[in-house]
């Protein structure tokens, strides 16, 4: 004989798997990263500046003792730059190339999205940076990897031990 219990998650079905992203605003957008890839996320300080960096990379910063790239995501995004505030974040996040930090202005949550909830992103968004969308109740949350914003090179080349910081 079943339980009330069993019978009832039997005839449920399979619930559908939701997915979490951390969010964070750069100006007035939100943006959101898988938060299987968010390490942690740390109150801002100053990074050390590169003296030969990339665009992409605006400098190395030590987290417990490693050095990790901070991504310029502004830049990267074409956004305007601004100084770094003592009341941004940095999230660090890790990829198939290596960990890296990104810096937002704040960081106000998590989002759980069913699957219906995530789109593709339309082909002219898409390219490089963006492959799907949160379809939220007050408008569309931008998705990215980081490990897709810069090649394994850069990326390993940024935070090379023994470089000036």
């Amino acid at each position: 004989m079943q339980s009330q219990y069993e019978r009832t998650v039997t005839g449920a079905g399979h619930a559908p798997e939701t997915a979490f992203f951390l969010v964070f605003l750069l100006d007035d957008r939100r943006y959101a990263i898988a938060m299987e890839g968010v390490e942690r996320v740390v109150r801002a300080f100053a990074p050390a500046p590169l003296p030969k960096g990339n665009a992409s990379v605006s400098g190395l910063l030590n987290i417990h003792g490693r050095v990790l790239p901070l991504l310029d995501i502004r830049h990267i995004f074409g956004l305007p730059e601004r100084e770094l505030l003592s009341s941004d974040y940095f999230i660090i996040a890790a990829g198939p190339p290596g960990a890296c930090a990104i810096a937002a202005d704040s960081v106000p949550g998590l989002a759980g999205c069913s699957p219906d909830e995530l789109l593709p992103a339309d082909a002219a968004v898409r390219g490089k940076y963006i492959d799907r969308v949160i379809k939220a109740q007050d408008g569309l949350i931008l998705i990215f990897d980081p490990a897709r914003l810069l090649p394994r090179e850069e990326l390993a080349g940024a935070a090379t031990p023994g470089e000036p910081q």
